[in-house]
């Protein structure tokens, strides 16, 4: 009886998780640059991998934002490329939406790889905190350039050869 219940409790618990992943995904309505261009960027206070406060948007120009690992793995070695030092005088903020991760699997194995990077990740790490106009498209980054923290272009970045080309041009200026 005893695993029998165990089992309930665990089939309930993935369907619950299946509705709240899909209800997040429902609630996440991209929109084009048209659109998002002019507003304001959302004020969104966060932290980095190594627990440090990121107030974005701070005195950001660029935000480089990456919503799923695939992107994650093939914009990281470019971003580490570029460095911290060259993101700082550039004023370029990279951002992470971990939040969907499992707790454990963030807890265990995606915090400890960011810890392991020589620069500054913004993590999202709540629903709450989620730009939901800015979601990328499916396996691309989005490019989202400010001033006085005003949206003024928002691009899809969806090779890692357009990020190199990118932050080539933002390092030349």
């Amino acid at each position: 009886m005893r695993y029998v219940l165990v089992g309930l409790i665990a089939m309930s618990g993935v369907t619950f998780l299946g509705a709240s992943a899909r209800a997040d995904s429902m609630v996440a309505t991209a929109q084009s640059e048209a659109q998002v261009v002019g507003q304001s960027f959302p004020s969104l206070k966060l932290t980095n991998q190594q627990d440090v406060p990121v107030q974005l948007p701070g005195e950001a120009s660029v935000i480089v934002f990456a919503n799923a690992k695939k992107v994650d793995e093939w914009a990281d070695p470019l971003m580490a490329k570029f460095g911290q030092k060259q993101m700082d005088a550039q004023h370029l903020v990279y951002l992470s939406d971990i939040h969907r991760m499992p707790w454990m699997i963030s807890k265990m194995f995606a915090l400890p790889k960011l810890k392991e990077r020589a620069y500054s990740v913004a993590l999202i790490r709540e629903a709450n905190q989620v730009p939901a106009t800015l979601e990328p498209n499916t396996g691309c980054l989005n490019w989202i350039q400010l001033k006085s923290g005003n949206i003024t272009a928002l691009t899809p970045v969806c090779t890692p050869t357009d990020l190199a080309k990118r932050l080539n041009e933002l390092a030349a200026h």
